[in-house]
């Protein structure tokens, strides 16, 4: 590709040169420009493009123009371009890194949207750099995903690195994984291979300090996989010396220069460090982006295509996948842009070694039974540490209940295990078939020669792995998978077959011996002991999935990722029953996908049930449970059965208090962990943790009460002091715990943790599993701050009068002392208030809380009943008085450091800058709002900011923006995973479809929003999904389809008593007996059933509108004006209290039928 390159030179302290090298010229163009200039441009940048929804058209145009300049320099050189490929090479110097010349836009289209020629615009840094050597071989590329413990999201690094393997088979891509996630490992890594990678993938979480001086940082794991923040300048102390041909930075924000362009970003910084070419990202960007990209980029660079073309083609790619953040992949090359890192042998195909998987074959059905690396997911600790011992050990035992994916995870490690030859042994071991197998890779003369011989078989393997290999370099991993089969049950202890002792001690002592590092690999449901070299295998014990794996594997089966709904609550009992085990998850999602996907009938439903009972029986069977239980004695079944008491793993700690009146209950520990009966998971610091996996529950006795609720209360209070007091709980350890005291009946410990985790996930509109908690608290002990707590998720989820009732209830149950609990209460209380019409007592009872924030100085109450108040002013009408105390508000927000408030705050004076016409102003605050609440992960927030723009980008006509921010609040709603939230996102996107006449994507958006709903038994998000698929209907002429679906609305109103509602769909049911079908008779029946609910429930916005139409009925259709005229002066009485800006409509409509009377 031919290169235009763009250099900054200082002329003076006030100007630059900028100069334009064309091709095939051999001087350069320039021009003169201030830095003022300079320095205008780059502000002008940060405001346009680094905002929430920047105008990539306008802001490219802009670029194009000021960088083509009088001299038309770009324009030139791309009408002139010989090739089919042209890059523009952009200087770094004077903060021009910051802008996004990706976006280069001529007028007509992107710069990188187009073809012959095809344009790059990339970041260079000037410098003579030596080059490469490059040979026909495949592409090599290091790939390394950081996961460590506690950095959320977790990210699908399984998938890209499934996703890169998939698009690049036909060129079989050489990826080696480095597991570790850390730096230090990396650097050993590294040290081992010469010139050996052509590529470093790098993809995790990354970002910018966010204080002077604003350092950015790739967020990498520590040796125990804790958090460490890596800089350019320790990945670069890996690479000294010996730098890959590309870096991928796969993180966000890596290609962003912090401090609005002053500081290098996290590639520049590693070119400078001296990385010859980088690949990053110029702001988060969504993981199927940067999978994608890396994907395609891999394919075309491994078919030997230079850089820049292989780039080129991946923007396009990502053009043709409609990927919004296309812009943000940058690249950084120092001198000459890289051409081709390899060479294709167009006449030889490479050939990509036998994937590991394809080795473990069912002798019976020849099919793969482990997981290939599409449907891999997590054991990450698991293999670091198996992989870190392999090196010091002759291998590795892991050892589990079956199902647990130990033949999975060994085959991950074969591919892990680059360069050995692997063999693999299924179940049964013997002299006969080691050799066999050994045989049939062997190709020289000299080892069948010593396989054959009369040596005694130790004798004879050692002297093979040293004189019969194929080459010089041939290493052995062995794994011996299923290897229960070669062991027998004595005394209650599974121990080695007599015939199989003298061949696996004859292997391991022959590998010991050759001193090459040939490996061996076992997979048993038992820990089991050698007679001798039992200290030279590491042991490694499986256990079930848990936590964020465990999600991901949902995720991966149809019965469990809400692909498909069942009744009642299957998928959830099916999850309980196989308590994390993959083989019988994947089991049970078989039974869901091959039965009646909506049964209704109780006869289907305990007909799956069954299905699922027996299913967990033949596992049962399958790992030969019931036999093994048998075979131990009475002390330690008592010791399983009362550790069934533990749902989640456990340190011994733990254990020791409830089981101290069980003799020996340490021994009994060991001989259950080492027959698999009990599960043991290993800590990043390697402290075991254990759990009786619940498949065994059915088979071992639990103590009956009172002696149960004892030991659930004992183990309540075990976990509180070494979890909770320490601090160190997580979120499931956390549940734990109040599943214990709930059972019992510890009442301290249940409302503490009840409360904490309820005000904790509220404001991340958690609204179900707070319900959840709240009412399974409830349902044993009555306390204020849970029912406070739950009427708050209630006005959430609109169930107003229970939460009246139980805010209510929680005032009565209130210390008197504790004020800010009853301020709390109140303002709750008030703001129902507020909805109803009654804003008068709503801002009595907010003035009231203000006064007592203040006396006990309790500024964050101060400022919340200024928000308050400031949010009636606002209903009322009185704008500049609500402004005036939202910016009081917000003054003491900013003073106490709290976020959440000023997030909120900010909306609502962006929303009164938008309702005085000062729209620009009002984005760039919601933009403001927008990114506090993202910094404190309020979802629900972001997505109501992101619908209040798209409202103002649909008021300016602004169709894209509007649907982009669409698209943004719904991949929001799916990182949550919340389905509740997905359903009222998809509700909302209706009405924006509805209100552009978009009917056919209202009503497949509405569908979906119904169907959500359905999978979480949300009766109301039915109701209302079905009463807008009515409002469609009746836009579209189609009234009796309109009828139909508000009748079904309102039958599923009645059945969860959501009178408001009703109200409403009746409503609109005798708008169209009125209006459209002249029925009137039956408008008046139902005009006069809404009235009476709307007055039961106080709703006075519905009451004035069905006064107004009944009213206006009773004039035009009945002649009854007396009736009628009274009927809209009491809708415009109501309309004048809540200052509605409907009070004008009605009063018209008032004038008119009085004029036409007189």
């Amino acid at each position: 590709m031919q290169t235009i390159r763009i250099q900054l030179r200082e002329s003076t302290q006030e100007t630059v040169e900028l100069r334009y090298w064309l091709p095939q010229k051999n001087h350069y163009e320039s021009r003169r420009l201030k830095l003022a200039e300079i320095a205008n441009f780059l502000k002008q940048g940060e405001r346009d493009y680094y905002k929430l929804l920047p105008n990539l058209p306008g802001i490219g145009k802009q670029l194009f123009f000021w960088l083509d300049g009088d001299g038309r320099w770009l324009s030139r050189g791309i009408a002139n371009c010989h090739g089919e490929g042209l890059v523009i090479a952009i200087d770094t110097g004077k903060q021009l890194a910051h802008l996004p010349w990706e976006v280069l836009h001529d007028g007509e289209d992107f710069l990188v949207k187009r073809v012959n020629p095809v344009v790059l615009p990339l970041r260079w840094i000037e410098k003579e750099i030596e080059g490469f050597s490059v040979e026909a071989r495949q592409l090599r590329v290091l790939f390394m995903a950081t996961d460590p413990e506690d950095v959320q999201p977790k990210l699908e690094f399984e998938q890209e690195e499934a996703r890169i393997l998939a698009d690049t088979r036909d060129f079989a891509v050489d990826l080696r994984v480095e597991e570790s996630g850390c730096v230090n490992e990396l650097g050993k890594v590294w040290s081992r291979y010469l010139d050996d990678f052509d590529v470093f993938h790098l993809t995790g979480h990354a970002s910018i300090k966010d204080e002077a001086p604003y350092t950015p940082y790739f967020i990498t794991e520590t040796e125990i996989g804790e958090r460490h923040e890596t800089t350019a300048a320790e990945l670069a102390e890996v690479f000294r010396f010996r730098f890959p041909k590309l870096v991928f930075l796969s993180g966000c924000r890596t290609g962003q220069a912090p401090d609005k362009g002053a500081v290098p970003s996290m590639a520049e910084a590693l070119i400078a460090q001296g990385a010859r070419a980088v690949l990053s990202w110029g702001r988060p960007v969504e993981d199927r982006t940067a999978t994608a990209a890396a994907a395609h980029l891999y394919g075309k660079l491994a078919a030997g295509y230079q850089l820049a073309q292989a780039l080129a083609s991946t923007y396009q790619q990502l053009f043709k996948q409609n990927v919004r953040d296309w812009h943000l992949l940058r690249l950084y090359v120092q001198g000459e842009c890289p051409g081709a890192l390899v060479e294709v042998s167009r006449d030889v195909p490479l050939s990509a070694p036998e994937p590991a998987y394809d080795l473990f074959l069912d002798p019976d059905t020849q099919l793969v039974r482990v997981a290939k690396p599409s449907e891999f997911v997590g054991r990450r600790r698991t293999l670091q540490r198996c992989l870190k011992a392999i090196r010091t050990s002759l291998g590795v035992l892991i050892h589990g209940l079956g199902g647990v994916g130990k033949s999975t995870v060994t085959a991950r490690l074969l591919e892990r295990m680059v360069g050995y030859h692997r063999l693999v042994n299924f179940r049964q071991l013997d002299e006969d078939k080691l050799l066999k197998t050994l045989a049939e890779q062997c190709t020289s003369e000299r080892g069948h020669e010593i396989l054959n011989g009369k040596l005694p078989l130790m004798q004879r393997l050692t002297k093979f792995f040293t004189e019969g290999l194929n080459t010089k370099e041939q290493r052995f991993a062995f794994v011996l998978d299923d290897f229960e089969a070669n062991l027998e049950l004595r005394n209650g202890v599974y121990v080695l077959q007599p015939q199989v002792v003298d061949v696996l001690l004859a292997l391991l002592k022959a590998m010991q011996n050759s001193q090459l590092p040939h490996k061996v690999i076992i997979t048993c449901r038992y820990n089991f002991t050698l007679s001798e070299l039992n200290h030279r295998l590491y042991r490694e014990p499986l256990g079930a999935l848990g936590g964020a794996d465990l999600i991901k594997k949902y995720n991966r089966l149809d019965s469990f990722n809400g692909s498909w709904q069942f009744q009642p609550d299957l998928p959830e009992r099916a999850k309980k029953a196989a308590d994390g085990n993959p083989r019988l998850l994947e089991w049970l999602d078989k039974i869901l996908q091959n039965s009646p996907k909506s049964p209704e009938a109780e006869r289907g439903v305990e007909m799956i049930l069954q299905k699922m009972a027996d299913k967990e029986k033949e596992f049962r069977e399958d790992i030969l449970a019931e036999e093994l239980l048998k075979q131990q004695t009475p002390a330690l079944r008592l010791m399983l059965g009362k550790l069934l008491v533990y749902e989640l793993p456990v340190p011994l700690a733990a254990i020791s208090p409830i089981c101290e009146d069980i003799s020996s209950w340490e021994s009994h520990i060991q001989r259950a962990e080492i027959l698999g009966l009990l599960e043991v998971t290993l800590t990043n610091n390697t402290e075991r943790l254990y759990r009786v996996p619940r498949i065994l529950s059915p088979l071992l006795e639990f103590p009956e009460n009172p002696k149960g609720e004892e030991l659930y209360k004992q183990a309540a209070q075990i976990l509180y002091r070494l979890w909770w007091e320490a601090g160190t709980s997580t979120e499931a350890e956390t549940l734990e715990i109040h599943r214990l005291a709930l059972l019992g009946k510890d009442k301290d410990i249940t409302v503490n943790v009840a409360n904490c985790l309820s005000r904790k996930w509220i404001p991340h509109s958690r609204f179900r599993d707070t319900n959840k908690i709240c009412q399974d608290t409830l349902n044993n002990i009555r306390d204020y701050r849970i029912l406070s707590n739950l009427a708050r998720v209630e006005i959430e989820l609109g169930k107003v009068k229970e939460a009246v009732e139980h805010y209510q209830e929680a005032l009565k149950l209130c210390p008197d002392n504790e004020i800010i609990e009853i301020c709390g209460i109140k303002h709750c209380l008030a703001y129902i208030k507020s909805k109803s019409g009654e804003l008068d007592i709503a801002l009595k009872i907010y003035q009231e809380c203000l006064i007592d924030s203040e006396k006990i100085g309790h500024l964050k109450g101060k400022a919340s009943a200024l928000h308050e108040i400031a949010r009636i002013y606002l209903l009322q009408g009185k704008v500049d008085n609500a402004l005036h105390k939202y910016q009081e508000c917000l003054a003491i927000q900013e003073n106490i450091g709290d976020i959440k408030g000023q997030a909120s705050t900010l909306h609502q004076i962006a929303y009164i800058k938008a309702q005085k016409g000062r729209i620009q102003e009002s984005l760039a605050i919601y933009e403001k709002s927008f990114y506090l609440k993202d910094s404190i992960g309020d979802l629900k927030g972001k997505i109501s900011t992101l619908h209040q723009i798209a409202s103002l980008k649909e008021e300016q006509g602004d169709l894209e923006a509007v649907f982009n921010l669409l698209q943004m609040s719904l991949k929001i709603v799916e990182e949550t995973g919340s389905v509740e939230l997905k359903a009222a996102l998809f509700y909302n996107m209706a009405i924006t479809y509805t209100k552009v006449g978009r009917f056919d994507l209202a009503i497949n958006s509405l569908n979906t929003s119904f169907k959500l709903a359905e999978q979480i038994d949300d009766i109301q998000g039915q109701a209302i999904a079905l009463h807008q698929l009515g409002v469609v209907s009746e836009q579209q002429s189609k009234f009796e389809n309109a009828l139909q679906f508000y009748s079904k609305s309102l039958i599923l109103n009645k059945q969860i008593k959501y009178l408001k509602g009703q109200a409403h769909t009746l409503h609109q049911i005798a708008n169209i007996y009125y209006i459209n079908q002249k029925k009137i008779d039956a408008a008046l029946v139902t005009y006069k059933e809404a009235l009476e609910i709307e007055e039961h429930i106080q709703d006075m916005r519905g009451k004035a509108s069905t006064l107004a139409s009944l009213g206006q009925m009773l004039i035009y259709e009945l002649g009854d004006y007396n009736q009628g005229l009274d009927f809209l002066q009491q809708s415009l009485g109501i309309l004048q209290r809540l200052q509605s800006s409907e009070t004008d409509t009605v009063k018209r409509i008032i004038l008119s039928i009085q004029e036409s009377i007189l």
